[in-house]
């Protein structure tokens, strides 16, 4: 029935029969029209070519080497394809930094940080460098209120070089994100004690981050995704 705290996102074409024998637990394939128009993540030839099809004109602010597009406004397919045109802001891919996630040992822990840069939604996500010392990197994403982080894939030995990792709730600094440079059999890799560090995957590309400077925004992506 119609509600004011209802609102209409779309109409079924194709398939009502199958919700109406769906039983709980069942899970529905969906094919969406129109198909999402996103391009965050993309080589700049690859983006073109998306927009091309599309018909819609990209505002580019850079075409100087090998690019990739980090963000795009309007964000939303609708808004774009209403609009005509988009805008792109791209960085050289060489400043994209890749990493690994470690969805089997870490699952909600890696679902907070995708959802935390951005990667839930794109190929390439953000990370605010947050502070440098020493053989330490830390980023600082902003975790909603309601987040919470249990502890969850918890080191007991020497943590490798490049081990990505957050903070867990049992500290104050839940949320910081962090990696270093070298081995440590004492502290994670965002300088808390074993307990209070969630370890959720490796980054790849780690001599790229010398380039970051404290309250840059750093570019990542999954390899392999």
């Amino acid at each position: 029935p119609a509600s004011n705290v209802h609102s209409v996102v779309g109409q079924v074409t194709r398939g009502i029969e199958l919700v109406r024998l769906a039983k709980d637990q069942d899970t529905f394939c969906m094919k969406i029209d129109p198909p999402r128009f996103d391009l965050v993540g993309l080589l700049l030839p690859a983006a073109e070519q998306a927009a091309l099809e599309k018909g819609i004109r990209l505002v580019i602010d850079s075409r100087e080497g090998e690019r990739v597009v980090v963000s795009q406004t309007p964000e939303t397919t609708l808004e774009c394809l209403a609009a005509g045109e988009v805008q792109i802001a791209t960085v050289p891919l060489s400043k994209v930094v890749d990493i690994s996630l470690d969805d089997l040992h870490a699952p909600d822990s890696c679902d907070i940080f995708r959802r935390l840069t951005g990667l839930h939604l794109h190929h390439v996500g953000m990370l605010p460098l947050f502070f440098h010392f020493e053989d330490v990197y830390l980023f600082k994403p902003a975790v909603p209120k309601e987040v919470s982080i249990v502890p969850e894939h918890i080191p007991s030995d020497t943590v490798p070089a490049g081990t990505l990792a957050i903070t867990n709730d049992s500290r104050r600094g839940a949320g910081l994100v962090g990696v270093r440079t070298t081995d440590n059999s004492e502290f994670g890799p965002t300088s808390e004690p074993f307990e209070g560090t969630n370890l959720i995957g490796k980054v790849l590309d780690l001599p790229k981050l010398r380039d970051y400077k404290e309250s840059d925004m750093v570019y990542i992506r999954e390899a392999g995704r």
